[in-house]
């Protein structure tokens, strides 16, 4: 993929201050959030607080793949880690905009 060199500059700077490891965790994390503003489905929120809950996917997930998740008890980690269960609040947690 390439990008303008201003952007490159912006997802450095990003880096640096330490919201993100790396330019690819940056380009990832807006790639969700535009996928996230474009769905009409449910499924992609789920996704992140699994994989965001244990780290990282432990299997692959291909699209026709499901996965089942208690929300109620994911919700309550979340609380207990986080403090919140607010989505803005957790992802300035995240990246130390607190």
């Amino acid at each position: 993929m390439r990008l303008p060199e201003l952007l490159v500059q912006e997802l450095d700077n990003l880096v640096a201050k330490g919201y993100f490891q790396s330019r690819s965790e940056a380009v990832a994390e807006a790639t969700r959030r535009l996928l996230l503003a474009y769905s009409v489905s449910s499924r992609i929120p789920v996704s992140m607080f699994k994989l965001t809950i244990e780290g990282s996917s432990r299997q692959d997930l291909g699209p026709g793949d499901t996965f089942e998740i208690d929300v109620e008890e994911a919700r309550k980690h979340i609380l207990e880690f986080f403090g919140s269960d607010s989505v803005d609040d957790i992802i300035r947690k995240t990246r130390m905009r607190i």
